[in-house]
């Protein structure tokens, strides 16, 4: 009995000594993503206009990098705090821990290198090395042609600087540590396969992160099978919580039976209309509307050629839970 015990003793020794060298070794070499030091976004009148399509209507940005009042359907960002972060992702929403959104003014980047913030949002690397929380689609927009990755940058550089700092967010153990490995490198899509209109609207569906939001997540993965399918949960701010849509083509549950001008429409319904006054415990959207609406009809066309493309899934989803 003695021998077994002793057996035991070593064999859990050993067990810690190999979890505490995972540790050390994680933490001392993860994230492990090299600047790209001659990263360099030129701040021409093209660059700037693009960029700020691209963050004020595919990428939706702003939506999760200011503060946005919910107290209005789907949310209406406040003008004069556009970038300034803040936004509170707490545990109790169902993240591993307090996450607050970055300040993404030049007040915060104004000490950043192109290069870095190149880094920080299509690898998720911040300027100091620490990894990013993958909320932020880093795992998508790691596919930004480098000319729209550099068109974002420029933007950047030009909207109004707001002064405004926030905690450091915590996560738990051992996602804390989990998350130092899911940095990767992008892997730019070349321009010159845009021409294709499929292949432009699978690239419009991955900078926009629909998947992200539109698939299950079973312990921070997606489910297998479930892609597009909908039925994930998200808390809002007034009550209830949103479940987002089944946009795959499946013709019952699904957009199948949608044609594209009834698509186009149910984005551009909001472009000039008002947000709607939501009380605590009314149907309310994380969906951000009033931001996709200012996509071209162009857009949102090949984003909805590409969407009949990907497989069906049967999956009837209730929009929202009280």
């Amino acid at each position: 009995m003695k021998k077994l015990f002793k057996f035991f003793l070593i064999f859990l020794g050993v067990v810690v000594i190999i979890i505490l060298a995972a540790i050390i070794y994680i933490n001392s070499s993860f994230p492990n993503i090299e600047l790209q030091k001659d990263f360099k976004a030129e701040l021409t009148e093209s660059n700037i206009a693009r960029g700020d399509y691209l963050v004020n209507s595919v990428s939706g940005c702003f939506h999760c990098h200011s503060t946005v009042d919910f107290t209005k359907f789907s949310g209406k960002i406040v003008e004069d705090a556009k970038g300034k972060g803040g936004r509170l992702y707490p545990e109790e929403g169902g993240f591993p821990g307090t996450f607050y959104s970055s300040n993404i003014t030049p007040h915060h980047l104004k000490d950043w290198t192109d290069a870095e913030i190149y880094r920080a949002f299509t690898s998720g690397v911040s300027k100091d090395g620490h990894a990013l929380f993958p909320l932020m689609p880093y795992s998508t927009y790691k596919y930004l042609t480098v000319e729209d990755a550099k068109a974002i940058i420029a933007y950047l550089r030009t909207i109004n600087p707001i002064e405004a700092d926030y905690p450091k967010s915590e996560f738990n153990f051992p996602f804390s540590l989990i998350m130092k490995t899911i940095p990767s490198n992008p892997e730019p899509i070349e321009k010159s396969m845009l021409t294709n209109k499929l292949e432009y609207g699978k690239y419009l569906v991955n900078i926009g992160a629909c998947e992200d939001c539109h698939t299950q997540m079973d312990g921070g993965n997606k489910v297998e099978g479930m892609s597009f399918a909908g039925g994930f949960e998200i808390p809002m701010e007034t009550g209830g919580a949103c479940r987002a849509a089944n946009i795959t083509p499946d013709l019952e549950t699904g957009i199948g039976s949608w044609s594209k001008e009834m698509f186009i429409k149910r984005f551009k319904f909001y472009e000039n209309n008002d947000s709607l006054d939501v009380k605590h415990g009314e149907v309310n959207s994380e969906m951000p509307w009033s931001i996709y609406a200012r996509m071209t009809e162009e857009d949102l066309g090949s984003i909805y050629d590409y969407l009949r493309t990907v497989t069906p899934v049967k999956n009837k989803v209730s929009h929202f839970k009280p």
